[in-house]
């Protein structure tokens, strides 16, 4: 038997993105903060009394009616973009099954799902990287050529040579005898941990030409000069990070899928396997929180393109039911009384199975924003070999206690790990944890009652995780180049431990 299909489905969408865009959106229902991550112990307003409120900790309120205007507030929040188009997905199969006596049948399959305009997130407000028009060199080329001598290669800020870009874009900067150049880095040296580049860039840009203003600092108060076009050459002053739904995403999904079944008689059953790999640019769903699932660089979205977060390249399930052949007509026992029957008939054992391979994960490049100001990219192989992942139940640790952990030696798996430049968005889902194992089981017995055939007495003893297998859950594991003491710590299972249940039904 072959069978063949394929279908294009338009996807159902735009009721939750409606409720998060009555509930959240200025004008509709207004909310304005102070700008994101300013006010530090430095700048922070003074207390006074209980009564007087600061003023610039409240914004001012926004003038009502329409059309509505968001202030300039540098402000972290979300909305919507306007180009939405229904997402749409295109399913294909083809399979041949074959048909064994004795109620056994075997098919093979091909399935494939190409999704298309997927709904993703990203930040509609994401800072440009601006080129400079006399070298040709963009900011992300700046940054990381600044970001690599200091960071990697140890040259200290009196030594840095002039870089292109900012000598032109950012000339007023100099001073002191410092370089444009030499300016900016002090203010990444001093005002930032390492690898936060949307920091100085903001110091740079939003922030320019005044004093008393730090962004996620260290103490020391930064006041740049602004670049030759002014101000907000590259940040929006209305937004930080503006995340918004857009229908830029995409997936494809191809599995080989095998199964073996038999459904007659006393035992049936199902063995099923596929080889499959899933790959998109994000894994979350329409009701999905804002910057969850989130485009890192707006400007190059196929960066985060890897395997989906729930690719599982090789996946075994199956179940079965099995009447033990005992009792009253059955193989044994076919003419005993009632008495022996109610004993020795009417037993029946059921199982499932389900094994799958590692569920991936992402290491994270930690406390610090290299390309995006609201999120955090993920690290970056730095070339060094990347030990496989055990999950070891109790590895020593980086730095203090050990414990179950995603690697038999944590420091050389954080050691083949490096900060992300500006502009990248690191390797996502390139590490396998474990996967599911899991044994269910039951075993019932029924019991006809003497005084009519149609009325049954019906025991059932279920247990789920029989053999209480521990699998640790890869996406709970610490990986965070700012907490490496932690780095690999696991602390949550897949699954749940071994429960047992009991059941009795009177049917009739």
């Amino acid at each position: 038997m072959i069978r063949t299909g394929a279908g294009l489905y338009y996807d159902l969408m735009g009721q939750p993105l409606a409720g998060t865009f009555s509930g959240n959106m200025f004008g509709l229902s207004s909310s304005v903060s102070n700008p994101g991550n300013v006010l530090t112990a430095v700048t922070a307003p003074r207390f006074t009394d209980f009564w007087s409120v600061p003023a610039s900790l409240v914004p001012p309120a926004p003038k009502g009616g329409f059309p509505v205007t968001f202030p300039k507030a540098f402000q972290i929040t979300g909305g919507l973009d306007d180009k939405l188009a229904a997402p749409y997905t295109m399913n294909l199969n083809f399979s041949i099954a074959r048909e064994l006596p004795r109620g056994f049948l075997v098919q093979g399959s091909y399935v494939g799902r190409l999704s298309r305009r997927s709904l993703i997130q990203r930040d509609i407000a994401m800072p440009t990287n601006l080129k400079d028009p006399k070298s040709g060199q963009t900011y992300f080329e700046a940054m990381t050529l600044l970001a690599t001598l200091i960071d990697f290669q140890g040259v200290t800020v009196a030594n840095l040579p002039k870089i292109p870009f900012f000598e032109n874009m950012w000339a007023s900067a100099a001073a002191g005898g410092f370089t444009a150049t030499q300016i900016i880095a002090k203010d990444y040296t001093g005002n930032s941990a390492q690898g936060d580049f949307t920091n100085t860039l903001a110091n740079m840009d939003q922030y320019c030409n005044r004093s008393g203003t730090t962004l996620r600092s260290t103490g020391t108060v930064s006041s740049l000069a602004c670049s030759v076009l002014g101000p907000n050459a590259m940040f929006n002053a209305q937004f930080s990070a503006l995340s918004g739904w857009s229908s830029i995403g995409s997936g494809s999904y191809h599995a080989m899928q095998w199964t073996a079944s038999k459904r007659m008689g006393d035992s049936q059953f199902d063995l099923n396997y596929t080889f499959s790999k899933s790959i998109d640019l994000s894994s979350n769903a329409e009701r999905a929180a804002t910057f969850t699932g989130f485009v890192i660089n707006s400007w190059n979205p196929g960066q985060l393109r890897g395997v989906s977060n729930y690719d599982t390249r090789h996946n075994f399930n199956s179940w079965g039911i099995y009447q033990l052949p005992f009792g009253k007509g059955k193989k044994f026992g076919r003419g005993v009384n009632r008495a022996i029957d109610a004993f020795i008939g009417g037993w029946q054992i059921t199982g499932t199975f389900r094994l799958s391979s590692g569920l991936p994960v992402s290491p994270s490049d930690g406390s610090r924003w290299a390309t995006n100001w609201q999120l955090s990219s993920y690290a970056t192989p730095n070339g060094k070999p990347i030990p496989k992942t055990t999950s070891n139940k109790n590895a020593p640790a980086v730095g203090g206690t050990g414990g179950p952990n995603l690697w038999d030696d944590p420091t050389a798996a954080v050691n083949a790990f490096a900060e992300t430049m500006p502009g990248q968005t690191g390797t996502r889902n390139t590490i396998r944890g474990q996967g599911y194992f899991d044994i269910d089981s039951g075993v019932g017995k029924s019991f006809t009652m003497p005084w009519s055939e149609n009325h049954r007495l019906q025991f059932r003893w279920e247990s789920f995780n029989l053999t209480n297998t521990i699998r640790f859950d890869p996406r709970s594991a610490n990986m965070s180049l700012t907490s490496k003491s932690n780095w690999g710590k696991l602390s949550g299972q897949l699954g749940q431990p071994r429960q047992m249940q009991f059941a009795l039904r009177y049917m009739f």
